[in-house]
């Protein structure tokens, strides 16, 4: 039997995977949304040219002169050249970032990379916010505009012009784009040209990211999204693999908001019985290599199953709780089916 009919008996998610190029589907043109396959990953990060993308409207048009204007609840407002911010301390940091919107394996919209730029609350002082300031408003020249606590600031963040010691790509923001740690990406506002610091958030909007909940009378209600949830995948084997009875030694990888991972269990037979996987170590925000021996012993169609566990013992889910009307957030446990010889 192929591979490829292999997969499509097996319900792989490879099977309904869009326009694929090497290790990148291509979800949409305009905007362009490009998940990496995380199974072709060597090494710790994620080569910038398969990086993901994840666009709202078209990418805009590079300005000769790129400036970022500071205003609103500000005691000086300023339009910032290029000159003006490279006078700032560069900073580095490795980190994931992950879209709130991402799925379950194998194709994913989240990649791990060393981002540098400048402190965002060194930007953010040029321009002195006043007790007033809760809120940025972020605005990208795409037309995107998101709204976050003015203390994500304090906690990391950067207004990026670099990605894996090369400059900025278009794709991914260039000139320079917001970077916070730890959150989902669609607070990393690309294409950044205007903060305007403010005393409330931007008043939602149909379709933006939010979790919606349903009670128990039926009313809906709508909350912020957590930062980034603890997750697992693997990396090897690949969906729809054929194997050999026996031993096999898997691998994946595993990342958080940055909060410990106290453990990643495995299991060779859908979730029935885990055993403790070994985990590398890695800076605060990156994602974590783990590896685990499978005892295959049964032929046919299997499902293996891999689980990250955080602070306090808090799981993986299995399911996305039944009063959830959204899919945002998704941290459920990656189940993949492969053959056994």
């Amino acid at each position: 039997m192929r591979r490829r009919d292999l997969i499509r008996l097996i319900g792989s998610t490879l099977a309904a995977s869009p326009l694929l190029y090497g290790d990148v589907a291509v979800v949409s043109r305009t905007p362009l949304i490009a998940e990496y396959n995380l199974e072709s990953l060597r090494g710790s990060y994620t080569p910038t040219p398969e990086f993901y993308v994840r666009d709202h409207f078209a990418i805009p048009s590079l300005p000769a002169q790129p400036t970022l204007r500071i205003e609103g609840e500000v005691e000086q407002s300023r339009t910032l050249t290029e000159a003006d911010l490279s006078r700032l301390e560069l900073r580095r940091v490795g980190a994931v970032l992950e879209c709130s919107g991402n799925s379950v394996g194998p194709y994913e919209l989240a990649g791990n990379a060393v981002w540098e730029g400048w402190a965002l609350q060194d930007v953010l002082a040029l321009a002195r916010s006043k007790p007033s300031a809760s809120y940025l408003h972020l605005y990208g020249s795409d037309g995107f505009l998101r709204s976050v606590p003015i203390g994500r600031a304090k906690e990391g963040a950067l207004l990026v012009t670099r990605m894996n010691h090369q400059p900025l790509l278009p794709r991914h923001g260039a000139p320079w784009r917001a970077f916070f740690p730890g959150w989902y990406g669609m607070d990393s506002v690309k294409w950044l040209e205007r903060i305007v610091v403010a005393s409330s958030p931007v008043q939602p909007v149909p379709n933006d990211y939010w979790a919606e909940l349903r009670g128990p009378g039926g009313q809906v209600r709508r909350q912020m999204l957590p930062p980034i949830q603890v997750k697992s995948v693997f990396t090897y084997p690949a969906v729809g693999a054929v194997l050999e009875r026996g031993s096999v030694n898997a691998r994946g990888l595993t990342w958080s908001n940055g909060a410990p991972i106290v453990a990643v269990e495995v299991s060779a037979d859908g979730g029935k019985v885990w055993r403790l996987a070994q985990l590398s170590q890695a800076p605060k925000y990156e994602w974590r290599v783990w590896t685990a021996t499978l005892d295959l012993t049964q032929s046919g169609v299997t499902t293996l199953a891999c689980k990250a566990i955080g602070p306090g013992g808090v799981e993986q889910p299995v399911s996305l709780p039944t009063n959830r009307l959204d899919a945002y957030a998704n941290n459920t446990i990656e189940q993949i089916r492969v053959m056994v010889m």
